[in-house]
């Protein structure tokens, strides 16, 4: 598959504001974005517990453009980063970029995993990760798909993985994201 259908696929659905799972419910809260946004500390930071929630507030970094805003948030792979993942509440499965996994040097499964958006569809493989966070909180997945994106992102937070929090909140107004966890 191409690189720029790859892209398309995957940033089309990056645009879009809701998150939903199957079984669980998410609430993403995403307050009418100011203007100007100013850069946020790249180092992720745990807020203090909320009365009953674990609340986790890292910072996020938006990038307007093309009629659109991409939300990207800190990542860590394997222990390395934090590396930049755009949050895509529009995509099923969460991804690392080709660029990563040569730099990480990501073993592949032998797997291929089909790929579906609204300029069309393909196959890309799939690598194994031992473990991947989030401000700390640790992913469930440990095999991602890899894309072809481009855009100097090393991968994107799919719906698979922000389903697991309790509420997942995109202050637009502090450039932060804040996951209360159940």
């Amino acid at each position: 598959m191409s690189r720029s259908v790859t892209t398309g696929l995957l940033l089309t659905a990056a645009l879009q504001i809701a998150v939903g799972c199957a079984d669980e419910r998410v609430d993403v809260a995403a307050p009418r974005p100011p203007s100007v946004a100013p850069t946020p500390s790249p180092t992720p930071t745990p807020t203090p517990a909320a009365a009953h929630t674990d609340q986790i507030t890292l910072p996020m970094r938006l990038v307007r453009g093309n009629g659109g805003t991409l939300v990207y948030v800190p990542m860590r792979v394997n222990g390395r980063g934090p590396y930049e993942f755009v949050l895509d509440t529009g995509s099923s499965n969460s991804s690392v970029d080709r660029s990563l996994v040569r730099r990480l040097g990501l073993p592949r499964t032998g797997q291929q995993h089909p790929v579906q958006g609204v300029t069309g569809s393909g196959v890309v493989p799939v690598v194994r990760v031992h473990r991947w966070t989030l401000g700390g909180l640790p992913m469930h997945g440990t095999s991602l798909s890899v894309v072809d994106l481009g855009i100097g992102v090393a991968g994107l937070l799919g719906s698979d993985e922000l389903c697991r929090f309790g509420n997942v909140i995109l202050d637009f107004r502090h450039n932060r994201l804040v996951i209360q966890r159940r």
